[in-house]
């Protein structure tokens, strides 16, 4: 994992490369898949969600307009009514779903074939040729809350 110090002039410190960054250096990590953290230089606490937070927040300043004002109302709705884990929650969900789907590779057209109605579909993967054994247990995992599902139905039912 790569360690970037944030010293108070506010500058970026790789130290693994043992050179100063910038924000654009760390957009380009993230493009890389590259694991990092970002460190206070005195007070040694991890200020990784800050700036990250500041990277989005320059990009919306710059006219790249991706958050809607109504979802960051909500946030800091959440955060007022100390209900940011549930905002946690949701976004983590949605950070899930929005991998299982694909859609940071094959873009939100993926999306259009999702199926609320068909839930399985989002705790499966699409079957590859091969499958890994994590891969194999997560649909098993679905198959059997797929089950549970249906069992839940005809309980139910039967108590009508």
């Amino acid at each position: 994992m790569i360690e970037i110090k944030k010293y108070s002039n506010r500058r970026l410190y790789n130290t693994n490369t043992s050179s100063y960054i910038t924000q654009d250096d760390i957009v380009e990590l993230i493009k890389k898949s590259e694991k990092f953290k970002i460190i206070d230089a005195d007070s040694k606490k991890d200020i990784t969600p800050a700036i990250l937070t500041q990277i989005i927040l320059d990009k919306e300043t710059a006219g790249i307009n991706l958050v809607p004002v109504d979802f960051l109302k909500q946030i800091i709705l959440y955060y007022e009514n100390n209900k940011s884990s549930d905002m946690f929650g949701y976004l983590n969900h949605m950070l899930n779903f929005a991998n299982t789907n694909n859609m940071y590779t094959d873009g939100f057209a993926q999306m259009m074939n999702f199926n609320p109605f068909n839930m399985q579909s989002i705790f499966t993967k699409p079957k590859k040729e091969e499958e890994t054994p994590q891969e194999k247990n997560e649909g098993d995992l679905a198959s059997e809350l797929a089950n549970l599902k249906n069992q839940l139905n005809e309980i139910k039912k039967s108590l009508k």
